[in-house]
């Protein structure tokens, strides 16, 4: 609605959203904002989503889009691993998710060689936003551990979004 009326009532509790979130909400060691283990990096990216949707409206534009790269940054390796399958330094290879983690037809996909296997996935799952780290920005890359291993729609799409409208802005993306 803010977009579409730029009408206070809606950009001051967007505003105030972005405002905690950015300078109160608890973060990382390493600077993720962290909402909870479940999914920790898809909290981040629709937070960062959303703020970056604010600057557009001309809201705090530097300081949100400042802030939203360093989140998407954290995701794609500024955090000193990257946390999308298939890209960047050491990624993800155990994602949980059953098709890329078992083997090639015709053999069957059962426990000890799908998601079983501790071995990484048959097949990478380019572009896949795994759930990420713990409060401490600790991480294994284990496909038995669900809550940080899973990859999922919700995931990717507040993370993609904010790809996009960094790109749109052509903010730089290369990590340092």
């Amino acid at each position: 609605m803010g977009k579409l009326t730029r009408e206070d009532k809606y950009l001051s509790p967007a505003t105030q959203f972005c405002d905690y979130m950015k300078n109160t909400q608890q973060r990382t060691p390493k600077g993720l904002v962290f909402i909870q283990e479940w999914g920790s990096l898809r909290h981040s990216a629709n937070i960062a989503f959303i703020c970056l949707n604010l600057a557009e409206l001309g809201v705090k534009s530097a300081e949100y889009r400042e802030f939203a790269k360093e989140q998407i940054h954290y995701a794609l390796g500024a955090g000193a691993r990257s946390y999308v399958v298939g890209y960047g330094e050491n990624p993800p290879q155990r994602p949980r998710h059953r098709a890329s983690s078992c083997p090639p037809r015709p053999s069957p996909c059962k426990r000890q060689n799908g998601l079983y296997n501790p071995g990484p996935n048959y097949y990478t799952l380019y572009g896949a936003l795994v759930g990420g780290p713990g409060s401490q920005d600790d991480y294994v890359d284990d496909r038995d551990d669900y809550v940080r291993n899973e990859v999922a729609i919700d995931y990717n799409a507040g993370f993609q979004g904010a790809l996009a409208a960094l790109q749109k802005l052509k903010i730089n993306m290369q990590l340092p």
